[in-house]
Order: C-alpha cells, then sequence, then structure tokens
C-alpha cells in the first residue's frame, strides 16, 4: 500500500471535483436528522437504485441504520443556506429543519418541499469502507421541480451553474439517458 497518494493529496484533489449539493435525511422514532453531503450517485434506473456515502463518525449515519431509511434532497441553488445549516456551519445548536418547509414522506422520512428533487429510500444494502459507510437505496418516491437548478458545490464553495442550453421539457425527457 505503499503506493497510494497521501490523505492530504487526495483531500485537495477531491476538493476540486464539483457535485450537487444534497442533505440526506432520516426520521428515527419522533426525532429528525441530516447532514449535507456530495456524494450521491445513481446505480441503475432499472430497478431504481441510488447510493450515498455517510461518514461513520455522525449521528445521521446510525439513524439511518437505525431507521433502514433515508431521504436525499437535491437543493436548489436559492438554498445555499440550508445546506450550510447541514453541514454544521450555522452551529451545533441550530435547529437545522427550522429552514424550509419539509413533509413526511413514506416511513416519515423527510423530505424538502422546494428541493430541486427529492428521493425517498428504503436501505436495500450498506457497504462498509473505513470512516464511511455507502448506503445503497431502493427509491420508493421521488419528487422533481423541473426548471429549478441544482446548487452545487466545488473548490470548496458552494456554486451556481451557468446556463449554456435550454432546460429539459416533459417532450425532450425521454431522449435523456441515465
Amino acid at each position: 500500500m505503499t503506493d497510494l497518494v497521501s490523505t492530504a493529496e487526495f483531500v485537495q484533489a477531491m476538493g476540486q471535483h464539483v457535485a450537487s449539493v444534497c442533505v440526506i435525511t432520516t426520521q428515527f422514532g419522533s426525532e429528525r436528522f441530516g447532514l449535507t453531503a456530495t456524494a450521491v450517485s445513481s446505480i441503475c434506473a432499472e430497478p431504481p437504485r441510488l447510493l450515498v456515502c455517510v461518514n461513520k463518525s455522525g449521528l445521521t449515519h446510525h439513524k439511518i441504520i437505525a431507521a433502514g431509511r433515508f431521504g436525499v434532497n437535491i437543493l436548489g441553488e436559492n438554498q445555499e443556506n440550508i445546506g450550510k445549516a447541514f453541514a454544521g456551519m450555522m452551529g451545533r445548536d441550530f435547529d437545522r429543519f427550522s429552514l424550509g418547509e419539509w413533509r413526511a414522506g413514506k416511513g416519515d422520512t423527510p423530505l424538502l418541499n422546494d428541493a430541486a428533487a427529492t428521493f425517498d429510500c428504503r436501505v436495500a444494502e450498506t457497504i462498509d469502507q473505513f470512516t464511511h459507510t455507502i448506503f445503497i437505496g431502493e427509491i420508493v418516491a421521488v419528487s422533481t421541480k423541473l426548471g429549478q437548478d441544482a446548487l452545487v458545490y466545488g473548490a470548496r464553495r458552494f456554486r451556481n451553474l451557468r446556463k449554456i442550453m435550454d432546460a429539459p421539457t416533459p417532450e425532450n425527457m425521454e431522449s435523456l439517458h441515465f
């Protein structure tokens, strides 16, 4: 393993990766939990699956395991404050769910009403990877706000997308493949 790059080199290089800002949520009992993440990716469309990578040291990680469910809320470009709150940038005691309007998904998973998209997931599989767990979610419900661009994060900053083509419409969505 001596041929691996250092942690610092890896972190610096990954800091250049740009990804949509997502809030991963769950509910266990009557309490809601969540965190900001960019390590979210689709796996396949048939059957619909996605993955999220969650640090084991956080409270939300343990609550996702206990609940067996999680939500992925892709933030819109006007929701930077929600991304900051769930990243802990507004203080440890700040009520993260006081920002935005939330609804209960299937199994009471907290979902953000005005998110660019939401995915309500049931944990299908977990994969242990050192400091993180990869949660593979089977999608039980989705919502989408067409025309609302996602907030992105890259080079250690929240960013907005520069539009270079027209937004997809329901008519031309069939030509897009994921």
